[in-house]
């Protein structure tokens, strides 16, 4: 089948895919409406070497993902928990809303906290930085100081988003979804209707042979 074929059937039969991006479209819209909606809030921190040596600012860099793995323990949960307290929330739960990541190039550690309510997201984030420069700086005392690798709070959470639900995005894959399903009906449609013959010309197209005669609809068997 041409390319040509295919415009002719997509076309005629245009509408079930409408339909079917407007269902996508709209089951996205309300899937995204019944969500609960989650505030993020961020810190950063700034891994910064005492003496920017090769052997240091490489040592820095390979450190940063286990700084980012200990900001992530119960033992700082603990703590963050002591400075903002959460009614009922234990150390592992309060772990399970933050995500630290690590940006070598800039020696930077984020922390992002997500939560129902943007100040509490605010708030944690926070603690947790400040509660992990604390533990660092008190490890670092026993350190060289030509040895040492401060962390400081570079920027602390000032603000919160909406995080989730991310409600363009699950439009977009909704209709997207839905104009892929609605073309695959449109040809599945064309495909099952295609060795339906209609005319004489069907007939002439399947058979590949000229058509001589046809008993017309309304005759009747003679006596």
């Amino acid at each position: 089948m041409e390319l040509s074929e295919y415009g002719r059937i997509l076309w005629r039969r245009g509408w079930i895919i409408a339909l079917a991006t407007a269902i996508g479209l709209v089951l996205s819209l309300l899937f995204a409406r019944l969500q609960p909606v989650i505030y993020r809030a961020e810190a950063t921190l700034q891994v910064s070497p005492a003496v920017m040596s090769y052997s240091v600012v490489l040592t820095a860099k390979l450190l940063l993902q286990q700084f980012a793995s200990q900001i992530e323990t119960t033992r700082t949960a603990q703590e963050v928990l002591q400075r903002v307290p959460l009614e009922g929330v234990k150390p592992p739960e309060l772990l399970e809303h933050i995500e630290v990541t690590t940006v070598p190039e800039d020696f930077l550690l984020r922390i992002d906290a997500d939560f129902l309510d943007g100040s509490t997201a605010m708030r944690v984030a926070d603690a947790f930085a400040e509660t992990f420069v604390t533990f660092h700086a008190q490890r670092q005392q026993t350190v060289d100081p030509l040895d040492r690798i401060e962390i400081l709070v570079l920027s602390h959470a000032r603000k919160y988003w909406q995080d989730w639900p991310r409600t363009r995005i699950l439009a977009g894959v909704g209709g997207l979804l839905g104009l892929i399903l609605g073309t695959l009906g449109a040809l599945a449609l064309e495909y099952r209707g295609a060795g339906v013959i209609r005319s004489a010309q069907d007939a002439e197209q399947i058979a590949g042979l000229p058509v001589l005669g046809a008993i017309p609809g309304g005759a009747q068997p003679g006596r």
